[in-house]
């Protein structure tokens, strides 16, 4: 069983970013969380894994400040202050939907990222929840209402099964967790969305990063579209693209052995990167699968 140290790296304007940290040998795992989530919900993954893990609080969430602005570049400036810090210098980076909207904005900014690897990730195009949380007058209800469905376990049973976990429902802990800051989840999740909605908004772009990325969706994922696939792989031509049967939005909850396998494959073929690579690829060398988890 790895051991998990906890602290806290501070940031530019007396902020912090809580950090959780596991042994092992070989390169770590950098994992950013998604929405309302933050750092316990990748334990089971941390557990699995023989490689040192990092894994982050999302500015505004858990125990972390709130980000500079509701951008996505400002989270990734304060991912990439926190890699730095930590002294990390090559690292697969792990982001899941909120995550891999900033995992991708770091991969640009941050020499240290070896490679890339995107969950669902959010940011490449339009999601109708996030859209309608926007919606002028709704965001202000949002942060007024989100403590009392988050403290309301039945309702985060339903919005669990309904949207994320394809019917699968939530772990206690997870419940627990939600509960237990509900009062202090409004204004870190409004900013979170407000970055998410903007970013999908952006006109398309190949991002500066040469380095290999993988892309994971599930097949009946209901809160970020696996049609965004496209916009990804506009972004990132060399992106393997690969979409598990019957998963939705949560791999890390639904099928942790089979993303502890994905993700051990993918730390054995990539290579650290040379510094100074940072140029976007042809096209040419874009790649899709299908492929059934195993």
């Amino acid at each position: 069983m790895a051991t998990h140290e906890q602290f806290d790296v501070s940031l530019p304007g007396g902020r912090r970013l809580r950090v959780r940290r596991s042994a092992g040998k070989g390169r770590p795992l950098v994992l950013l969380h998604g929405l309302l989530d933050d750092c316990a919900g990748w334990e089971q993954l941390m557990e699995r894994t023989t490689h040192p893990a990092v894994a982050i609080d999302l500015p505004g969430f858990g125990g972390s400040s709130l980000p500079h602005l509701p951008r996505i570049v400002s989270f990734a400036a304060d991912i990439d202050h926190a890699l730095r810090e930590l002294g990390v210098e090559h690292a697969v980076l792990v982001g899941h939907s909120l995550g891999g909207a900033v995992a991708a904005a770091v991969a640009e900014r941050s020499p240290s990222i070896d490679a890339l690897v995107l969950l669902a990730p959010a940011g490449f195009g339009s999601i109708r929840l996030a859209d309608f949380v926007m919606l002028p007058g709704v965001s202000t209800v949002t942060k007024a209402a989100l403590p009392l469905g988050l403290i309301n376990p039945l309702v985060v049973t339903t919005a669990y099964t309904t949207l994320v976990a394809n019917g699968r429902l939530p772990s206690r802990d997870l419940v627990a967790r939600l509960r237990r800051r509900a009062f202090r989840s409004g204004p870190g999740t409004v900013m979170a969305v407000e970055a998410i909605v903007a970013a999908g908004r952006e006109p398309r772009r190949r991002m500066a990063f040469d380095g290999p990325v993988s892309v994971l969706w599930g097949e009946r994922d209901a809160l970020v579209p696996v049609s965004h696939a496209r916009r990804v792989q506009h972004a990132f031509p060399q992106a393997r693209v690969t979409v598990w049967d019957e998963m939705g939005h949560h791999p890390q909850r639904e099928r942790p052995e089979a993303l502890e396998r994905y993700l051990a494959q993918i730390l054995w073929r990539s290579r650290p990167r040379k510094a100074g690579h940072t140029a976007a690829p042809a096209p040419a060398a874009v790649s899709s699968r299908l492929r059934r988890a195993a």
